[in-house]
């Protein structure tokens, strides 16, 4: 009885490690860091690719830039970024990675939510959820 609680319990343990992927945190470190230089230096076809183009299905790439643009023009030319938070979020469908960020600007400050997903099919791993918000004016 007791060898066959074993036999199961490493049976099931093995199917579980079948249904996960690897780990792909390093891979959405890089494309925060991409979104971020792109982003600084306004470069908006580059932050662009980096997206998974079902986003912009909801919100127009045009809008999506004329809100960073308002944004800089607000608050000023970007500093720095520095992410706050991150976490990985695993669930049934793929892995969700979403990142907080902290974005200092001349004159203020500004906090990005950025959600990257990793399907468990072959899609790559990309941006699916994008927030920015500002926070204060110094």
């Amino acid at each position: 009885m007791h060898t066959r609680f074993h036999l199961i319990f490493a049976t099931l343990f093995l199917l579980s490690g079948c249904l996960t992927q690897a780990d792909q945190q390093q891979e959405a470190d890089q494309i925060i860091n991409k979104l971020h230089q792109a982003i600084q230096k306004k470069q908006w076809d580059t932050a662009a690719q980096l997206f998974n183009p079902d986003f912009f299905k909801t919100e127009s790439k045009r809008h999506w830039q004329q809100k960073l643009n308002t944004l800089q023009s607000k608050l000023g030319k970007i500093i720095n970024f520095q992410v706050v938070s991150k976490s990985k979020d695993p669930r049934f469908g793929g892995d969700f990675y979403i990142y907080i960020t902290s974005i200092r600007h001349e004159h203020g400050f500004s906090h990005e939510t950025v959600t990257i997903f990793k399907s468990l099919d072959d899609k790559p791993l990309a941006i699916a959820g994008y927030l920015i918000k500002a926070q204060k004016k110094l």
